[in-house]
């Protein structure tokens, strides 16, 4: 049995769970601030951070290793030819470096604070760089269903900062990507999706968009 040590919003840890999900693959979750899965957790990782998936005597505490060994071992989470792996790699990057780097400036700010101490500079400048970061992911996308042919890593990895950006006031606007607004709304309709996501996701009503 897999156990996954955690925290619910990180976006490294949801991507796992995302993944988790879609391969039906069992396993107990702990949140890492319980003291008892804090004890466990805490001395084996270097980097003094979640996610860590134990499994036997393998420990992984990177989320892209954990991903990586979960395609190794149970597949399902690549396309089979190298160049649309590496394609599904490069999005995943995608998801960190351009994605992640401006939705976390708006989760940052609201995030435990009251809305009078908003900044809100910071966040309306988070904001235009995340919109701004979506077209390339649409015209990505194209006609297709998944990023990776089936879902992938990628798929795992770009819904987890686009449902925690939902989850913190920010949509995915139909009007300027519509191939990527009705991609994120299938995402979430995908049966894994609510068990897989924190409660502020779960919590957030879907978008309404035109007919």
């Amino acid at each position: 049995m897999i156990e996954l040590f955690d925290k619910a919003e990180c976006p490294y840890c949801y991507r796992v769970r995302l993944c988790l999900g879609h391969l039906a693959v069992p396993y107990e979750r702990y949140d890492h601030r319980d003291p008892a899965a804090e004890a466990r957790w805490r001395p084996l990782t270097f980097a003094n951070t979640v996610p860590v998936l134990v499994e036997g005597d393998v420990v992984l505490t990177d989320s892209s290793t954990i991903l990586e060994y979960l395609q190794e071992t149970r597949g399902g989470l690549l396309p089979d030819a190298p160049h649309e792996r590496a394609r599904v790699r490069e999005l995943v990057r995608y998801a960190d470096v351009v994605i992640g780097r401006a939705i976390r400036e708006v989760i940052f700010e609201k995030r435990d604070k009251p809305r009078a101490e908003w900044d809100r500079e910071r966040i309306d400048a988070g904001t235009e760089a995340y919109l701004d970061a979506l077209p390339y992911l649409d015209a990505a996308l194209g006609d297709e269903t998944y990023f990776g042919g089936t879902f992938s890593m990628a798929d795992a990895a770009l819904t987890a900062r686009m449902a925690l950006g939902l989850a913190y006031g920010v949509d995915v606007p139909e009007r300027s990507v519509p191939r990527l607004a009705r991609y994120f709304d299938a995402r979430r309709a995908d049966g894994f999706f609510e068990s897989a996501s924190p409660p502020r996701v779960r919590g957030v009503s879907a978008p309404a968009r035109p007919e």
